[in-house]
């Protein structure tokens, strides 16, 4: 029985492992992906006795107890926030971030949430916004008929209206304490938790608290996802291996049930 509740448990966390690995792999290609890690714990080991056994002697040469374990449990789940690559694109509102800042966004229902992928564009309302209409904040308006645009690597957005050079706005990044901490949400977005601590802001190479610094913005850049494809791959191969290797546990313990049955009769 304890065989085959400890191959189950290996199972599961496979299992978790495979689709984890693959989640990862299918974003390989995804702007801004940050790759999941997973962390598992070893179970509380049963202590057995044996019939056999002398019961321990003062000089401790004779046991009568011993540890067996009992599996593996499923421990925590973890981001990679390690920069991607950043690739050059050929559009002003794709921005990159080349440090550990986090650009802020607000939804239409006044959420705020944070993000990596920087693929902005202007909305109905000319305000700078992502791809699924989230608000950068604070907001940047852009004036009909500007010119020019220049985002600089301080946050700076410069342009040209009737021949005169006029800034819109100023992008800010914001940073955490324990960015490990933050909670993924859907698009590639981020909220802060307990763990990761209140969002600090401040503009673009400002250094932040825990000598991290916000980084600076590139413009007409891209991140790109932080998946080590080759990594990944050695990892689903030990994965898939050890899966298959619990579940023969898993037979050889149903065997050795049917000849203890058969045993009885």
């Amino acid at each position: 029985m304890r065989l085959v509740g400890t191959a189950m448990s290996g199972l599961l966390a496979q299992q978790t492992a495979i689709d984890t690995i693959g989640n990862n792999l299918a974003n390989a290609n995804t702007q801004g992906y940050k790759a999941s890690q997973m962390a598992f714990v070893e179970a509380l080991s049963t202590e057995v006795r044996s019939g056999n056994a002398v019961p321990e002697q003062q000089n401790g040469n004779a046991v009568a107890a011993f540890d067996v374990g009992a599996g593996v449990l499923y421990g925590s789940s973890s981001i990679n926030l390690q920069q991607g690559n950043l690739s050059n694109t050929d559009r002003v509102w794709d921005l990159g971030i080349d440090g550990s800042g986090f650009f802020q966004v607000q939804n239409p229902n006044g959420e705020t949430s944070y993000t990596r992928v920087g693929a902005f564009q202007l909305d109905a309302d000319r305000q700078l916004a992502d791809m699924q209409g989230n608000v950068v904040q604070p907001a940047i308006m852009i004036p009909e008929g500007a010119s020019e645009l220049v985002v600089a690597e301080n946050g700076e957005i410069t342009g040209v209206i009737d021949g005169e050079a006029m800034t819109f706005g100023q992008i800010t990044l914001v940073g955490f304490q324990n960015p490990g901490g933050l909670l993924r949400a859907d698009n590639n977005l981020f909220i802060p938790s307990e763990n990761s601590g209140e969002p600090l802001t401040g503009q673009p190479g400002s250094p932040l608290v825990g000598n991290q610094v916000l980084g600076v913005v590139r413009s007409h850049s891209l991140e790109q996802s932080n998946v080590d494809i080759a990594a990944s791959m050695t990892d689903l191969i030990q994965a898939q291996r050890a899966y298959q290797a619990n579940a023969r546990l898993v037979q050889d313990g149903d065997k050795m049930w049917g000849i203890a049955n058969s045993l009885r009769r």
